[in-house]
């Protein structure tokens, strides 16, 4: 056989499988957009608080991140993780339009953010976080 005739053979062997109704798994891309959430996070450590670039940059990756895990979703859960991206957006958002030149004004914005999602966000995070564990860790065995 020759190269064309695999990768033709690979391509029908691909459709007939997805077509049989059997796609990979719904939570999978949740699961990995959630691994790279806290890959994300955890880079944003390295940021330090006076560095006002970066702490912009490390807020827009993390809220570009969050309501990707958000569209990612299952239904189940979605709407606990749009809340937790809208809070990160309003965060981020917060700390764009203030200046690190005037903390009081900034530490206002922030704290207005806060209050926007004080009903709901707590709620959100331990759902969402919960609906994380059960769903993508991996099974006791592996």
């Amino acid at each position: 056989m020759t190269a064309a005739n695999y990768g033709v053979l690979a391509l029908l062997t691909t459709a007939l499988f997805l077509g049989c109704g059997k796609g990979p798994d719904p939570t999978a891309n949740f699961c990995e957009a959630v691994v790279e959430l806290k890959e994300i996070d955890r880079l944003s450590f390295d940021v330090s608080p006076s560095d006002d670039l970066a702490v912009r940059g490390a807020l827009a990756q993390t809220a570009a991140q969050t309501a990707r895990v958000a569209r990612e979703a299952p239904i189940e859960i979605r709407g606990d993780a749009e809340v937790v991206a809208a809070f990160v957006s309003a965060l981020t958002h917060a700390f764009n339009d203030t200046e690190f030149s005037e903390p009081i004004e900034r530490s206002a914005a922030i704290g207005a953010a806060q209050q926007q999602f004080e009903v709901q966000l707590a709620e959100s995070i331990e759902n969402l976080s919960a609906f994380v564990a059960r769903t993508c860790s991996p099974a006791p065995n592996e």
